[in-house]
């Protein structure tokens, strides 16, 4: 290994906006129909990142998008009375359909899904230096990169 001028050991530099996924996806599906003017069906299926669904009801997803946020952010639907920590039910403005919304997580560099276990995301931390966050990566990804400085 080459040793640099501060007599630290050289170490690859990853710029991290070149390898993104992002940790969290969603898989929107319709449970329960009923009158519906977007003509929702069960088993219908909306899966998602940053970027809206193509033909979900506007209403609805505007009703859903602080439980998609709260979940972007981790947050744990046990609470709001969920038995999974990923999932919640949303029932649209009508009353009528119900979506089942749940959060996939996923390794930031390689995008395999990651477990959740005892209602934990199980995940390896790496950090982006510059600007300074974490990465939630799978096992095969830290090891592989946990030498590597990533960068945006």
């Amino acid at each position: 290994m080459h040793m640099s001028a501060d007599k630290t050991p050289d170490r690859e530099v990853v710029r991290l906006r070149e390898h993104w996924d992002e940790v969290v996806r969603f898989v929107v599906t319709i449970i329960k129909d009923g009158n519906c003017r977007a003509n929702h069906k069960v088993g219908e299926r909306f899966e998602f990142s940053w970027r809206t669904p193509e033909g979900i009801c506007s209403e609805s997803f505007v009703g859903m998008y602080p439980i998609i946020h709260s979940l972007r952010v981790f947050g744990d639907m046990r609470e709001l009375g969920s038995p999974k920590r990923n999932m919640r039910i949303y029932k649209c403005p009508s009353r009528e359909v119900h979506f089942q919304i749940e959060a996939v997580y996923c390794c930031n560099l390689c995008g395999s899904s990651l477990d959740v276990r005892n209602g934990e995301i199980e995940s390896e931390i790496l950090y982006c230096k510059k600007p300074e966050f974490p990465l939630r990566v799978c096992k095969d990804c830290y090891e592989k990169h946990h030498d590597t400085i990533f960068v945006w």
